[in-house]
Order: C-alpha cells, then structure tokens, then sequence
C-alpha cells in the first residue's frame, strides 16, 4: 500500500469530485494540478464505463432455490460422557500412577521427618535459609532493574496521589476481569447442536 503523497488529492476527495460533492478547496486544487485533473477524469470515464454494462436482477424464489440445493451435513455425535476408549483408559491409568508415586513419596518424606525431626530440622534449615535468601536477592535485584528504566519516573509520578493510585489499581482490576471472561469464553466447550 502506498502512502498518500500531501500534494494531491486523496481517495475521498477524488470520489467527492465524482459526486459533486468536492469542496471549494478541491476544485481549487484541480485547477493547479494536472496529475489530479486527469485522476478525476479516468475516475469519471470508469464511473460512466461502469454504468453501460447491463444490470441483472434476482428472480423471485432465487433465494429458495439456492437454499433448497444446499445439503445440510449431519450433525456429529455427541460422545457418550461414560464411554471409555482405550486411550483414555490408559491415559488414565498412567495419570494415577504419577499421583500415587508423587503422593507417597510426600507422605514418606513427612513420615521420615516426623520419626527422625533433628536430621530433618538439620537438614532443611540451610536450605530455607538459602531459598529466603535468593528470593530477597532476586527481589532487589527486579526492583533495582526496574528503577533504572527510562519509564520508571512517569509511572511513580503517576501513582504518587492517592486518587490516581486507585484508579490504577481499578482499571488494572478491570482489565483482569477482561481478561478472565475472554479465558473463560475461549475455555468454553462449543455447543454440539448449535442452530447456526
């Protein structure tokens, strides 16, 4: 697509010559621009060419008859909700299995660290003291790269009011509820025996 060159007419202003509908400063314009002038007048020979060419009118019952001719598939079945195929039997079966293994394995992890607590204790205290402390390094760090950004003043001026803060909070509350209702459309199982 080309972009419209400022020193002629666009493609509204060429139909309104067409229709004489053209504005003082339009008929001002085709006097001084010969690349417009004839714009308007292989517009104008197109309009006419157009207009000789013969019309055909719809018969009455067209629509019948086209829509008589049209053959309807058939609406597929709805699987029955307790017919089991092998695949879904298997899948299933696997599907237990990995919450059986992950279930015992948590319950004998809880059930070693409550007949032995001092090497459990022992055990997780430099890894909680760890993990807290990566997490607060990974905080400072998020917070210190977000104050460094270019856009971090304007959105601190921003919400420095009170007023402004909530309505931020409110058109972000707004737009998760947007949010939520388009998953929650694109989550929805269409309707076996939609009438459209």
């Amino acid at each position: 697509m080309s972009l419209h060159d400022p020193k002629h007419l666009t493609a509204d202003e060429l139909d309104a010559c067409l229709t004489e509908n053209s504005s003082q400063l339009v008929t001002s314009h085709l006097a001084t621009c010969p690349a417009c002038a004839a714009m308007v007048e292989h517009d104008g020979r197109l309009v006419a060419a157009l207009g000789t060419l013969p019309r055909f009118d719809v018969t009455p019952g067209f629509s019948d008859r086209v829509m008589a001719r049209l053959v309807v598939a058939g609406i597929p079945a709805a699987v029955a909700a307790g017919l089991s195929t092998p695949r879904s039997v298997a899948a299933r079966r696997r599907a237990l299995g990995a919450v059986l293994l992950a279930g015992g394995g948590i319950a004998a992890g809880f059930a070693w660290a409550s007949a032995h607590p001092a090497d459990a204790l022992r055990w997780s205290t430099p890894a909680l003291q760890n993990a807290g402390h990566t997490l607060w390094l990974s905080l400072q760090a998020i917070v210190a790269n977000a104050t460094e950004q270019p856009w971090f003043s304007s959105v601190r001026d921003t919400l420095a009011t009170p007023v402004s803060g909530l309505l931020a909070l409110a058109v972000l509350a707004g737009a998760y509820a947007i949010g939520l209702m388009g998953l929650r459309r694109l989550m929805t199982e269409p309707t076996v025996n939609a009438t459209w």
